[in-house]
């Protein structure tokens, strides 16, 4: 019955949506990468003998990926990603040949188990090929031009996870037969647009895939984060999520964009100041910058450098979070006050939050952006002024 199974780790990922800076592969979770955990797991599966793992297009980070793996008891072999996760699989097929079965796996998966890794290969073993899938809780219905359509039963529908298991035949056919243009969005669909059965087996809830920042933060309270104390005094603290307080106010002039990290609100008046004077962007960069302990803006953009005159708050901020990252710190949340009577900032709400997230490289719902006004008292009343106060949380990573 035994037969040699190969399996392919999926490790090519940028982690842009992540916000880590560095390949997905090699963001840390419980004290090691995310490659170490899913190449210890299936290196131990009795018929395994080979893990293909696919690689960032970086050769530095590359070869770290492969030493992340460390010391394993089978061969691995390493190659370069595509630019689209089947052509990674196509990649990390030819380099699967002599094995019979095939498992493909994202590394994004760290808490796979031997369990569910062993189901999977059993169904496929019978079936020809095999998923995993997960019940879904929410109700599901079909997006109609931003309104509601058909409603989805949930009982018929199932969330797909990783590992896939493939006969190697089947699966390189599935492969070849796909169109070029498809962006398919795993194997087992592949398979069955080839009119083949794909057996579905159950999931594990533990088995979720990082792919946003509130995953990470999930993980690694899954994962014990802590290292159960490991490491330097520095190193703990840094694992401690760290908060930081900015404020920013000022006048309002005619004839100025009012822009709100990046977003136009009105071209008629806007703040004045030595920058476009976006407030939303310079009091959360304060608050980022305070979090870590790193000082304000005016220390990394002085208002007497003429290199930062009329410079956008949205490119001031997003070089903090780079310089941040640099240091070793990521945002997961903001929370946001705007105050200010005039211009109204309930029609571009949405758009200048999911405009903040992206800049933070955050999920929209771990931003918040409120507009407040101040009811004709201080010195902002009527017009004459816009202030911004924000809390921003940051961690290591």
């Amino acid at each position: 019955m035994a037969a040699d199974v190969a399996v392919i780790l999926l490790g090519a990922g940028s982690g842009t949506r992540l916000g880590s800076g560095q390949t997905k592969a090699l963001v840390t979770v419980g004290g090691r990468p995310l490659v170490a955990w899913s190449a210890a797991l299936f290196s131990s599966l009795d018929d395994v003998r080979r893990l293909v793992l696919v690689l960032p297009s970086d050769p530095g980070q590359a070869r770290a990926t492969e030493e992340a793996c460390g010391s394993l008891p089978v061969e691995v072999v390493g190659v370069e990603g595509g630019a689209r996760r089947r052509d990674s699989v196509l990649r990390g097929l030819a380099e699967t040949q002599g094995a019979e079965w095939v498992l493909v796996h994202d590394l994004a998966r760290p808490f796979v188990t031997r369990e569910l890794a062993l189901r999977v290969l059993a169904a496929a073993r019978d079936c020809g090929a095999a998923v995993p899938g997960l019940p879904v809780g929410d109700t599901l219905v079909l997006a109609e031009a931003e309104q509601v359509g058909q409603v989805l039963a949930r009982d018929a529908v199932r969330a797909v996870q990783t590992p896939q298991g493939f006969a190697r035949s089947l699966l390189l056919e599935a492969h070849r037969a796909a169109a070029p243009e498809w962006d398919a969005p795993d194997d087992g669909s592949m398979v069955r647009r080839l009119g083949r059965k794909v057996a579905l087996v159950a999931g594990e809830a533990e088995n979720f895939k990082i792919t946003w920042p509130a995953d990470l933060g999930r993980a690694r309270a899954f994962a014990g984060a802590s290292t159960d104390g490991e490491g330097t005094a520095e190193e703990m603290e840094m694992q401690v999520p760290r908060v930081g307080f900015g404020w920013d106010v000022h006048p309002l002039e005619q004839g100025r964009p009012f822009r709100l990290v990046g977003v136009e609100v009105t071209a008629e008046f806007g703040p004045a100041g030595h920058s476009d004077g976006d407030p939303l962007s310079h009091a959360v960069a304060d608050a980022l910058l305070g979090a870590a302990g790193a000082g304000d803006i005016g220390m990394l953009f002085p208002d007497n450098d003429p290199r930062y005159r009329d410079m956008p708050g949205s490119d001031l901020l997003r070089e903090t979070v780079e310089h941040l990252r640099g240091r070793g710190w990521r945002p997961t949340g903001v929370d946001a006050v705007v105050i200010v009577d005039q211009p109204q900032l309930a029609p571009h709400r949405e758009a200048i939050r999911a405009r903040l997230a992206e800049i933070l490289g955050l999920h929209p719902g771990a931003v918040s952006v409120k507009g407040k006004r101040t009811e004709g008292l201080g010195g902002l009343a009527s017009g004459a002024g816009v202030g911004c106060q924000a809390v921003a949380t940051l961690v290591s990573g």
